[in-house]
């Protein structure tokens, strides 16, 4: 495992096709792609593809909402869609469970496409946002982290690091490393988490797909009723016009805070100070405040890395 390498024969835009993947092992401090490995999938799967601090939960909310048509779910959060990567039990248990669901399965993942199993029967939704709002996002979450907590976990789990252990002593830093070291062989970008940048690049290159729905963060924000009908024409899913405000104002930052105890990821553990905290406000261009000269130069110099439509689709102002 790559704990921070500076590698200057990287290229980061690598094309594949689907049907060859997965054809890379992500096994970072918590997650493993090795999971996926046996798992059985259904016609219909969803499965919620994002990157860390874009979205992520706010998203399965908003396709459980979806599913059920109801404010209302039949078990916590957490339960009704696991992040199947964690590596809090075994993956037998995971398969299990998963198997024991009846209704239409909501499938968390971490893992890049390139990790994952292709099925060309379920249905992608991946979620990504402006890397400059998430870096700061980040942040605002690893001061909310009980670092206590976190290393009985990470002991749990048979690590004797943690992600805070890995991190620099100042925020200056910590960005600096985020811009310029990779912790897999194949990057050069995202330290001590994975490349934001490359996980991102692995979807957009298939956007055409049909069952691959590329949103972004900001536009869920700015119209959040326009955002959840998209979600809902990928899945096939006909709108009750009558609830469907509720199944909106249900998906919203406010009423997600309200209920953050049965809402946030791993909350029964307790590794957040405040699971409120977890659903912070998500405003977006908090960075400009925050970061340096220095290291938005290294961010420009990056961001030359990564396809430039790409790139441009992540930074542009959305309406």
């Amino acid at each position: 495992m790559n704990h921070g390498r500076h590698n200057h024969s990287f290229q980061a835009t690598i094309e594949f096709k689907l049907e060859d993947a997965p054809f890379r092992r992500y096994q970072h401090l918590d997650w493993d792609s090795k999971r996926w490995e046996g798992f059985k999938a259904r016609p219909g799967d969803v499965y919620v593809c994002t990157c860390y601090k874009a979205g992520t939960t706010w998203t399965q909310m908003i396709v459980a909402l979806l599913v059920f048509q109801s404010t209302e779910f039949p078990s916590p959060l957490n339960e009704l869609s696991p992040w199947v990567d964690l590596v809090t039990d075994s993956t037998e248990e995971m398969h299990a469970k998963l198997s024991a669901q009846t209704h239409r399965r909501i499938l968390k993942t971490h893992t890049p496409l390139d990790g994952l199993l292709w099925h060309p029967d379920a249905r992608y939704i991946f979620v990504s946002r402006d890397p400059r709002d998430v870096f700061v996002s980040m942040m605002n979450h690893q001061d909310n982290t009980d670092l206590k907590m976190e290393k009985e976990l990470s002991l749990a789990m048979g690590n004797e690091v943690t992600f805070t252990d890995l991190l620099a002593s100042t925020e200056e830093k910590r960005l600096k490393d985020w811009l310029t070291k990779g912790f897999f062989e194949w990057e050069n970008d995202g330290y001590p988490y994975w490349s934001f940048f490359y996980h991102g690049e692995t979807f957009w290159q298939h956007r055409h797909r049909e069952n691959i729905l590329m949103l972004h963060y900001d536009e869920m924000k700015n119209d959040l009723s326009r955002e959840m009908r998209k979600i809902a024409k990928h899945l096939d899913i006909d709108i009750n016009e009558k609830d469907f405000p509720k199944l909106v104002e249900a998906a919203s930052f406010k009423e997600m805070k309200r209920k953050a105890d049965d809402l946030a990821p791993v909350a029964d553990a307790k590794l957040w100070k405040s699971n409120k905290q977890f659903f912070a406000n998500g405003r977006s261009g908090q960075w400009q405040k925050r970061w340096s000269k220095e290291n938005l130069a290294r961010f420009n110099d990056l961001c030359r890395n990564y396809m430039s439509d790409y790139i441009t689709w992540l930074l542009e102002k959305k309406n």
